[in-house]
């Protein structure tokens, strides 16, 4: 799939890590903004704060450019996989500027049986 070319995408294409989703025989490499996700208040995703802000490492925040099928991550056929383990997408939103989409962000967890 091509690049577009808005600036967030060639800024994600730059500094973002290496991540993939694999659906079948089928990888689709891209690069993304992907860390652990801090909590504002204890709203948010019905989780407990820790001293550090962090959840216990089960749930991440991805900003990935708008070509990636993000939606297509169901965990059961397709999945996202980074180098230190698989995830699955919570919730996802496509950013627009006016009629262009400039990127989604999403929120993913660590599928069981991974170590952090």
């Amino acid at each position: 799939m091509p690049l577009t070319h808005n600036t967030a995408s060639k800024f994600i294409e730059k500094y973002g890590q290496l991540l993939s989703i694999e659906q079948g025989e089928k990888k689709t490499s891209f690069r993304a903004f992907f860390q652990p996700l801090r909590y504002k208040n204890k709203m948010y995703l019905s989780v407990i704060q820790t001293e550090l802000g962090y959840d216990v490492l089960t749930k991440f925040l991805l900003i990935c450019p708008a070509y990636i099928p993000l939606e297509a991550v169901n965990g059961l056929d397709c999945f996202l996989r980074s180098g230190n383990g698989d995830y699955n997408v919570d919730h996802c939103e496509k950013i627009f500027f006016r009629d262009e989409p400039l990127y989604y962000w999403a929120i993913v967890h660590r599928n069981k049986g991974e170590i952090v």
